[in-house]
C-alpha cells in the first residue's frame, strides 16, 4: 500500500479521488451510446431506463436511493423519459401521493436496443483484465461497498 504522510496527500494515489475520476471517465465514455442522436437518452434517463428494466416497477424516491441520483435529477430524468412516452405512471392506490413507474413497451424497446451495446462497451473495456483479476476487482468492490456500510451506520 502506498505510503501518503499526514502532510502529503497525492492525488494519483488517494483511491477517493482515483475512483470517482474514473467513474467519470467510465460514466461520460458509455454515454456516447446513449446519449448520441439515435438514442438521445441522458446519463439520468439512461440510469432510470436501466434501473426500471431490472426492477420493473419502483416510484421516484426508490430509484433515487438505487442509483445514488439526487431528488432533481430523478424528478427531471422521469419527466424526459415521460415526455418520450418511455413510462407507465401509476398512482399508489393507498396513498396517491405515490406513483410508481414501470417502463411502456416502447420504453422496453429502447432498453432492449441500448443494454446489449453497453454490454460490448463494458466487454471492451474490461479486456484488459484477466479472468481473476475481473474476479479481484468485483471482490474489492464489494469489499469496499461493505466497508462504506459499516461506516455510514
Amino acid at each position: 500500500m502506498p505510503e501518503q504522510t499526514s502532510k502529503s496527500l497525492i492525488l494519483q494515489q488517494f483511491i477517493p479521488y482515483r475512483m470517482v475520476n474514473t467513474a467519470k471517465r467510465i460514466s461520460d465514455n458509455l454515454s456516447k451510446i446513449y446519449v448520441s442522436e439515435h438514442f438521445g437518452v441522458t446519463i439520468p434517463e439512461w440510469r432510470i431506463l436501466a434501473r426500471l428494466a431490472e426492477d420493473e416497477r419502483l416510484n421516484s424516491r426508490d430509484i433515487g436511493r438505487i442509483t445514488m441520483m439526487d431528488k432533481s435529477k430523478v424528478s427531471r430524468g422521469v419527466k424526459l423519459l415521460d415526455g418520450k412516452g418511455l413510462l407507465i405512471k401509476e398512482k399508489d392506490e393507498q396513498d396517491h401521493r405515490v406513483t410508481y413507474l414501470s417502463l411502456s413497451e416502447a420504453g422496453c424497446r429502447l432498453y432492449h436496443e441500448l443494454a446489449p451495446r453497453a454490454l460490448e462497451w463494458e466487454s471492451r473495456l474490461i479486456r484488459v483484465l484477466d479472468t481473476s483479476e475481473y474476479r479481484d476487482l468485483m471482490r474489492i468492490l464489494e469489499k469496499l461497498d461493505k466497508q462504506l456500510d459499516s461506516m455510514e451506520s
